[in-house]
């Protein structure tokens, strides 16, 4: 059994980003005149800022299990999915940038009508989503393609077609 967590230093712009945010909205709707319509869009952004720093530490919180057995977020919002149950894998890439240069991936275990859903910043990312993926193959789910070249990217090899993947195995 492997534990991975969020860490502190990973999340720590996330803090600070919520913290700034809040601090430009809730700052001038608690302390200026607004009039209703502004004060609204100010109060529809702290509410935007206080979700995104919820979710900040929620991750934070988040201690997650891998093991023969299935993988696990354990936390306030827990989900688990057993690998005999896995119905699908996916990962995404997020770009924050218009030349794709920086980014964060997302991956989504899916299995029980559940899915559990981890973003790159995690302690073992890349062993995380190698063992999803030879769980996937073992299953013979298919991968998209976007999936396969993410995966590519992160040096996971991977096949779309699990006929093929057996096939390249014997």
């Amino acid at each position: 059994m492997k534990l991975y967590r969020y860490s502190a230093r990973e999340l720590v712009g996330d803090y600070a980003r919520a913290a700034v945010g809040l601090v430009v909205t809730a700052g001038p709707l608690s302390f200026l005149p607004t009039t209703p319509f502004i004060a609204w869009i100010l109060a529809g952004f702290v509410a935007l800022f206080v979700v995104f720093a919820a979710r900040t530490a929620i991750r934070h919180a988040t201690v997650v299990r891998m093991d023969a057995a299935g993988i696990a977020a354990l936390g306030p919002i827990g989900v688990s999915v057993r690998w005999d149950d896995l119905r699908g894998v996916a990962l995404s890439y997020y770009s924050t940038r218009r030349d794709r240069t920086r980014g964060w991936m997302q991956l989504s275990v899916r299995g029980n009508g559940r899915a559990l859903r981890l973003d790159s910043t995690i302690a073992g990312f890349r062993e995380i989503a190698a063992a999803a993926v030879r769980h996937a193959e073992l299953k013979r789910l298919e991968l998209s393609p976007a999936t396969i070249g993410n995966l590519n990217a992160l040096g996971i090899a991977a096949s779309a077609a699990p006929e093929q993947a057996e096939a390249e195995r014997a």
